[in-house]
């Protein structure tokens, strides 16, 4: 499971790993409750682990009144938000007139679609919008810097009919960063 995790901490622990602000609004929070100035590194920690940092984090903060389902919850949410970026990352929190957003700008994308070529054959990934494409695969027909042009399969062609009940079309266009090459066995 992704995290991010306070700069300096090489544990996920209730003490390093970061959520969005739940008492301080201008900073991260650990698990336990203490701001975060800056940012923090994503990392990856298995669900166990994290599980018993977000308990221990609940615990911390028995004075709030924030849940470890409420924790939990926002660390799925990280989890996801975090999802495209590399491990080693460096993500910040961006305050805006509306409250606060995540802060990619030193962060690196990972590259799903990296050596796609004519005749690959991809996956559609969660990020893509419809949300309906979602898991759906095909052929690359061509590749340009921002998208590719698939041919979907005919399984997934009419599983978008009975859907939506139109017809879908042979070939699709979709964005690079919401495809991802996958190995024919």
């Amino acid at each position: 499971m992704r995290v991010l995790l306070k700069e300096g901490a090489d544990k996920a622990t209730a003490a390093g790993i970061l959520v969005l602000p739940q008492e301080i609004e201008t900073t991260f929070e650990t698990l336990s409750g203490e701001g975060v100035p800056g940012g923090g590194v994503v990392a990856e920690a298995d669900y166990s682990t994290v599980a018993q940092a977000v308990n221990a984090g609940a615990r911390d903060r028995a004075a709030q009144t924030i849940t470890p389902k409420m924790l939990l919850k926002q660390v799925e949410w990280m989890a996801r938000a975090l999802s495209p970026y590399e491990i080693g990352s460096k993500i910040g929190l961006h305050i805006t007139g509306h409250g606060w957003a995540l802060d990619a700008s030193e962060a690196k994308r990972i590259d799903r679609a990296e050596g796609l070529s004519e005749g690959d054959t991809i996956a559609v990934g969660p990020t893509i919008s419809p949300k309906r494409f979602m898991n759906a695969r095909g052929r690359v027909i061509s590749v340009n810097d921002e998208s590719a042009l698939v041919e979907l399969e005919a399984g997934d062609r009419d599983r978008l009919h009975r859907a939506t009940g139109k017809e879908q079309a042979k070939h699709v266009s979709f964005p690079l960063v919401c495809v991802e090459k996958v190995e024919q066995s």
